[in-house]
């Protein structure tokens, strides 16, 4: 017996590769205020993509992205960056605006986009700190074997950067910032951001009222990185401290030994936000 088998047609368009139209990322270009919001260093990495609100992928940067579409889209593009430094925690950064535009899509052709970019206006800034004004606004610790002072030997931006430095007969340094009263503690987004060079391990954190809390250990660099740290759950984990301190630090252990005999630690355009 014979068995007549059928299948639907399908015509050649609907088996060829749909031909996308592109966009072209290479940075962002992040714009502030800076005596009300501080320096435009940033360190965006990612390119969190949304056509139509729709997520179309996370790219890294400089990227060329296909998509799947033809003619005017709403096309939302936010910075992403690596939260604490880490590598494996890329996040969009909520503190930025995104970039926001209706788009003409064109099958074939590249549109060039670098997103302008600034905070968004609902933001506070509690710590401002570009190591330029003639005083500084940090305490140590009772034991810190030094302070940080003003230095024009390695500057990120304008004329000082802060510099901590430890002779090889020194092994502790610990300095916190101003005493901070207005965090949220509801679970809203806080960050420190900071640019930064050092040839030793330093740790942050945070005094939550008398409790001290640590929270990233940032690794040595030979030039400027920048880094965004996230206080938004240690500091909502102490709803009840009432004052809250950053704090780095740096110490000498026998497990730990210093990595060089001379520590030294440099720090620019500090900012504590929140909304």
């Amino acid at each position: 017996m014979l068995v007549g088998l059928s299948f639907p047609s399908c015509s050649k368009e609907k088996l060829e590769a749909q031909i996308p139209a592109y966009i072209a990322i290479d940075h962002f270009n992040l714009t502030t205020n800076t005596s009300t919001q501080g320096s435009a260093s940033e360190k965006i990495v990612d390119a969190w993509v949304y056509v139509n609100d729709d997520l179309l992928g996370v790219y890294t940067l400089p990227a060329k992205i296909p998509v799947l579409a033809e003619g005017v889209r709403n096309l939302k593009i936010y910075a992403g960056i690596k939260e604490n430094g880490i590598g494996s925690t890329r996040v969009r950064y909520l503190m930025y605006t995104p970039y926001d535009e209706q788009v003409n899509f064109v099958v074939g052709e590249t549109i060039t986009i670098n997103p302008d970019i600034t905070y968004q206006s609902s933001l506070q800034f509690p710590f401002l700190e570009d190591f330029e004004n003639a005083s500084l606004p940090f305490s140590y610790h009772a034991n810190s074997d030094t302070d940080l002072t003003k230095s024009a030997i390695d500057v990120f931006e304008g004329d000082f950067s802060g510099r901590v430095f430890l002779t090889p007969s020194m092994s502790f340094f610990e300095m916190q910032t101003t005493t901070l009263t207005s965090l949220p503690t509801n679970g809203a987004p806080i960050a420190l951001e900071f640019d930064y060079k050092c040839n030793e391990t330093m740790l942050v954190g945070i005094y939550a009222g008398t409790e001290q809390l640590s929270l990233v250990f940032i690794n040595p660099t030979t030039s400027w990185n920048k880094i965004y740290v996230n206080l938004t759950g240690i500091v909502s984990s102490r709803p009840n401290a009432g004052s809250y301190k950053v704090y780095f630090g740096i110490l000498d252990v026998p497990s730990l030994p210093f990595l060089t005999a001379n520590p030294e630690l440099y720090f620019d355009n500090m900012k504590i936000v929140h909304f």
